[in-house]
């Protein structure tokens, strides 16, 4: 009898990077609220982002009003590493 993991032949190089590019997409939304909730701070009511519906609006926003801060680089490290972990998705579990 085998177990679960061997059935569906899923290495462990293909679960980390799920892990890893899961924990940085989780990272990127929750950086995104932060980067909405800053905005809207400075932001009149009628000008104010939703948390619900959001675009590529907010990181120009959030540019505009915070140029020295280091949320959107952290948000474009996150974008890197889900793409990374994408790849390595495709190598340890397509082509195994």
């Amino acid at each position: 009898m085998t177990s679960g993991l061997e059935a569906l032949h899923i290495s462990w190089q293909a679960l980390c990077a799920v892990s890893i590019g899961t924990s940085a997409a989780v990272l990127a939304n929750t950086v995104y609220f932060v980067m909405i909730g800053k905005v809207n701070e400075r932001s009149p009511e009628g000008h104010r982002i939703s948390y619900v519906w959001w675009g590529t609006e907010v990181r120009k926003r959030f540019k505009q009003l915070y140029p020295q801060s280091r949320l959107s680089f952290l948000v474009d490290s996150c974008v890197v590493v889900m793409v990374l972990c994408f790849i390595a998705l495709v190598r340890f579990w397509v082509f195994s």
